[in-house]
């Protein structure tokens, strides 16, 4: 039986992106994280926290916690984050 190998990689040129303009200043905003879900996230959350609070002096943290790392967030979560929150940070863990 022939083995078949599959290669991953791009063929086509890709094109750069540029980072998006940062809005608002980081310091005395509300801070949104989600919590993936996956194994260790929420303490990668907790560490970026305090090193956050040295920093931005943020005036808040908001955590969602996805139900599970398959499952994207609901309408629900998003607009709590839309509302609630100067910028969301998408927090993976293992």
């Amino acid at each position: 039986m022939p083995l078949t190998v599959y290669n991953p990689t791009l063929t086509k040129p890709r094109h750069l992106l540029s980072i998006a303009p940062r809005a608002k200043p980081l310091e005395e905003q509300v801070w949104g994280f989600v919590d993936t879900s996956k194994v260790n996230a929420d303490l990668f959350i907790h560490e970026i926290e305090t090193e956050i609070q040295q920093s931005y002096r943020p005036r808040r943290f908001v955590v969602i916690r996805k139900e599970s790392p398959g499952v994207p967030l609901t309408a629900d979560q998003i607009n709590h984050l839309a509302k609630e929150c100067g910028f969301v940070v998408f927090c993976f863990g293992d």
